[in-house]
């Protein structure tokens, strides 16, 4: 047995019929406590094989157990007593059973427009306001509304309301107002703003009257969600909330019928890991598998690593679990970082405490050593990536290998300059997934513009110019050409017979049929006409690029939010403008660089390479250096954030990119820029 500290022991030989909040900051050896703590159960019962389960919320989390358990000679005994699994994959396996037939699939979100447009027409066709919407004359929303009403249909589940127990109006506003005293009416605000964007909400309702809101989001789309999640089940198609939300249906529907688990079908304790990240949801669930077992509850987790909010999750849960399970909870907390030496453990306890929803800990660190903490001032984007170019180099040639240096940010654009840099100067990277915006059809769509607006003063074939300006006035407003308009107006141009590209744009302002609308008297016409003049004639690649990102909106529709950051929307026009100052009117190098960065992402990245992520993709990593980009104001934290709660849920990102380094963390700003409060709260400035 390897030895524990008195904080791990203390929770592991905890007594062996209490339920059990383990706050475990990072880095203080939850995982190995967990499994001590089953072994330890298992060895009060000698005589009766005792059951446990283990559920994660990532597949890294659910690995990192298993592989522990597997590989460590003292859990021999006990292997066969525990299951680990993440919550998605014991809900598909129940759902499995529960439909007794393997037709059941679970269908991607990139297949979410058709489903709603085919698999749930039946449902839709019922409900007006939905049908209306779904079949709008608006080009942008019926392109667009099928894909967001789904991820509403999602959003539902994941906020725990129930189709059979939450049917009729006064159950849906009781979970309503649940919902709201848990702090998530920030979540149900954004339900509510999608069905207001897409015109099945009439309007934003100031009424002083009660539930006058919710009363029309039940009638006009809860009825609708409900009978379209039922359909969801007869028709075995399933999305990813699903997994959990019909497990969650079978659990509670045969623990009403008083249907309750014996023997070796039941669980003896229920063990959830990373408990600060759920969503009501999966409080529910695991509620409804502990109750059915008669099993005794362990929720571990850190609530000042609580980032996932974008998800619907919530600090309360972990705050306050005797509220959420009906019964007691005793609390240990594990008061040893072995990960991060003394002074990253100082300064980050130091920033943390001034949230306040939070439960205070006193944790030390296990290495006496000390980072090196350090801020780094930079004139601007080129003299950063110079920076941070001789930093790796020269942390490699002192030994660090280069998967243990990581940039972090708070932002995904902010990581693309470094992508291209990178890719350019033969610097091998690895960008974790939510990067991969990188290689969307937007970028794709950025070059081919780029090349149109780099070609324009030759002298072109007449469809060549034609076809050039047909692309530029696709993305000049956010919704698309209709098929009729881009005919008629490829008709007119072709027939004015333009040499160049801005014979065409003359060609286009005096044309006068429909064009993304009426374009009455051709003031449409003039408008797309003069913001395509102000790109074509930018002077510079970075110019260019802030042409695109001010006037072009339908370029942008791939990132107007971030999946995994709640706060932060917005392309990363600005960084990549920003980054170009150094190409000047160099746009056959910009060109190349973009293709070849876009390239190296597509490769396997090789086994040491330099890593890339925002702080959300950090969270349970560790690394020997780190360097933490723009800590600056308005990005830690966000300028959009608003509320105390939203604020403190900031300061959790910045904790969380942080306590990622072992050795050196180094804070990157911009000479003149105002830095991030984090700094002085990080006591680091006076």
């Amino acid at each position: 047995m390897v030895q524990l500290d008195e904080s791990q022991r203390a929770f592991i030989e905890a007594p062996v019929d209490q339920n059990i909040r383990l706050l475990a900051p990072a880095g203080c050896g939850k995982t190995l406590c967990l499994l001590y703590r089953c072994k330890f159960l298992a060895e009060q019962f000698p005589s009766r094989s005792q059951r446990f389960l283990i559920v994660t919320f990532t597949r890294a989390a659910r690995d990192e157990l298993r592989s522990r358990l597997n590989e460590g000679s003292e859990f021999t005994g006990i292997r066969d007593q525990v299951e680990i699994n993440t919550l998605n994959a014991w809900g598909w396996r129940r759902l499995r059973e529960q439909k007794q037939t393997h037709s059941a699939k679970i269908f991607k979100k990139n297949t979410y427009r058709m489903k709603m447009e085919n698999l749930l027409q039946p449902v839709w066709k019922k409900h007006e306001r939905v049908s209306s919407t779904l079949q709008s004359k608006n080009p942008k929303i019926r392109n667009q509304s099928p894909k967001k009403l789904m991820e509403v249909i999602d959003s539902i589940m994941s906020l725990g309301f129930d189709h059979v127990r939450h049917a009729d109006l006064p159950n849906f506003l009781s979970h309503w107002d649940e919902l709201t005293s848990q702090g998530l009416e920030w979540k149900l605000e954004e339900q509510e703003n999608i069905l207001l964007e897409y015109g099945i909400l009439e309007s934003r309702l100031t009424s002083t009257v009660q539930h006058a809101r919710q009363e029309e989001f039940y009638e006009a789309f809860y009825l609708f969600w409900r009978e379209a999640t039922q359909h969801l089940f007869e028709s075995s198609m399933f999305t990813y909330e699903c997994q959990k939300y019909f497990a969650y249906q079978d659990e509670q529907t045969k623990l009403e019928q008083g249907r309750l688990l014996s023997g070796a079908a039941s669980y003896d304790h229920v063990y959830v890991d990373e408990f600060q990240d759920i969503n009501p949801l999966d409080l529910a669930l695991v509620r409804a598998i502990a109750k059915r077992s008669d099993a005794t509850v362990t929720i571990s987790g850190d609530d000042d690593q609580a980032i996932y909010e974008w998800r619907g999750a919530t600090p309360e849960y972990i705050l306050e679990p005797q509220a959420y399970f009906g019964t007691q909870y005793d609390t240990f907390t594990l008061g040893v970082n072995y990960r991060s030496p003394a002074n990253i453990v100082e300064r980050s306890q130091l920033l943390i405490k001034h949230n306040d929803r939070r439960v205070d800990k006193q944790i030390r660190a296990d290495n006496p050593a000390l980072a090196t903490i350090e801020e780094q001032h930079v004139e601007s984007i080129s003299y950063a990536l110079e920076f941070v170019h001789s930093f790796v180099e020269s942390s490699i040639a002192n030994g660090t290998s280069s998967e243990q240096i990581a940039l972090i940010s708070r932002k995904r654009s902010q990581i693309i300059p470094y992508q291209i840099y990178f890719a350019s100067e033969k610097i091998a990277f690895c960008a974790a997934e939510d990067l991969q915006i990188f290689l969307s059809e937007t970028f794709e769509r950025l070059i081919d513009i780029i090349t149109i607006k780099y070609e324009s003063s030759n002298r072109q074939r007449l469809t060549k110019v034609a076809d050039g300006i047909m692309s530029l006035c696709r993305f000049v407003k956010f919704y698309p050409l209709s098929k009729n308009d881009r005919f008629t107006l490829r008709q007119h141009i072709v027939h004015c017979h333009p040499r160049s590209v801005s014979d065409a744009i003359d060609s286009l302002s005096q044309y006068r049929g429909r064009l993304k609308g009426k374009n009455e008297d051709g003031e449409t016409s003039r408008e797309v006409a003069n913001t395509i003049r102000k790109f074509i004639e930018a002077d510079s690649v970075s110019d260019a690029l802030l042409a695109l990102s001010d006037h072009f909106l339908g370029l942008q529709y791939d990132f107007n939010k971030s999946e995994e950051d709640l706060f932060f929307a917005g392309p990363p026009f600005e960084h990549l403008a920003e980054y170009a100052m150094r190409y000047g009117r160099d746009y056959d190098s910009f060109i190349d660089d973009i293709e070849l960065a876009k390239a190296t992402l597509v490769k396997t990245p090789p086994v040491e390479a330099v890593q890339l992520m925002t702080a959300f993709r950090a969270k349970g990593k560790e690394f020997a250096k780190v360097v933490l980009l723009d800590v600056e104001d308005e990005i830690w934290p966000c300028k959009n954030v608003q509320t105390p709660e939203q604020l403190e849920g900031e300061r959790r990102v910045f904790y969380v990119a942080f306590t990622r380094a072992r050795e050196q963390v180094t804070m990157l700003l911009r000479k003149g820029a105002v830095p991030s409060p984090y700094i002085q709260e990080l006591g680091l400035r006076v």
